[in-house]
């Protein structure tokens, strides 16, 4: 077992798949086998041996250890959670242009079977889960998170940032967690978590199901090799449709309102952040990038 030195608090469908994917082959690095372990969100009462049982260093040297749990950047307890059992944890932060953050939240809810039926529209997405619009009021959380941890101690990015050059990016978090910063991810370019939709459920909870067991008996090189084999690529075709061929599209007004929604808070993120912010607050244009 080992000791987190950092923590990915999210935000949601802010790149925090890729965060965990660029660190996955750091040769300083370990991670928990689970990205999203949630420990001091909603597996508290499990306590601090079994989430340290997460960090399996195997005699393994590494400098930093740790997970990505997006739960924890919208959950109030969790800041001073960590701060009781890890006070020198170094905290990364992912946002991105919060109007479409809701939209990629909406097709993720989808993709997993929490909404379903013959309305897929943003909009009763948005009715029927008020998580969509507090998720992306970043400074209202994030206001907590530099209540109770050195700024020094946090590490902001923005989903933008990432976007426009990955590698500085990369660069930035490896320099950060204090890690070699010359390693070349292999997921560096990939889109670590792109919008589809399962055909048939059943199959993918097989999948699941089959990867965890491969996992949990060693034989990750094996997946690594069928997935390169093509088996990800036919897997895809058989089970992946895209999402847009099932969730309308958002109308400008729909955008337009979320917008307005979260432009107060986007402008006490800007004072918090000392970044100009304005794209975020003008947003009303296509929301269908991914990382």
């Amino acid at each position: 077992m080992a000791k987190p030195t950092f923590i990915g608090i999210g935000a949601q469908k802010c790149a925090s798949t890729w965060i965990y994917d660029i660190l996955a082959d750091h040769p300083d690095v370990i991670l928990s086998e689970k990205k999203e372990v949630d420990y001091f969100s909603y597996h508290y009462d499990h306590g601090r041996q079994w989430y340290e049982s997460s960090f399996a260093a195997n005699n393994r040297s590494f400098i930093a250890a740790g997970e990505i749990s997006p739960s924890y950047f919208h959950e109030p307890a969790v800041p001073e959670r960590i701060l009781a059992q890890y006070p020198d944890a170094k905290i990364l932060v992912a946002l991105r242009d919060p109007v479409k953050r809701a939209i990629s939240n909406h097709k993720h809810e989808i993709r997993v079977g929490h909404l379903s039926g013959d309305d897929l529209s943003l909009e009763f997405g948005l009715a029927n889960n008020s998580t969509y619009i507090d998720q992306g009021l970043y400074a209202k959380h994030l206001q907590r998170w530099f209540e109770v941890f050195p700024r020094e101690q946090i590490l902001v990015l923005l989903f933008e940032d990432i976007i426009g050059d990955k590698q500085v990016a990369a660069k930035q978090i490896f320099n950060f967690l204090g890690i070699a910063e010359n390693h070349s991810p292999a997921a560096l370019n990939s889109q670590s978590n792109p919008s589809y939709v399962n055909k048939f459920r059943g199959l993918e909870s097989f999948r699941r199901s089959l990867r965890q067991t491969m996992s949990k008996l060693g034989l990750d090189s094996v997946w690594t090799f069928l997935q390169k084999a093509g088996l990800q690529k036919l897997y895809a075709s058989l089970n992946k449709k895209p999402s847009e061929s099932v969730i309308p599209p958002t109308s400008e007004v729909t955008k337009q309102q979320l917008a307005l929604a979260f432009r107060e808070d986007i402008e006490k993120l800007e004072k918090m952040l000392n970044r100009d912010l304005s794209a975020w607050k003008a947003s009303a244009t296509n929301a269908g990038q991914n990382v």
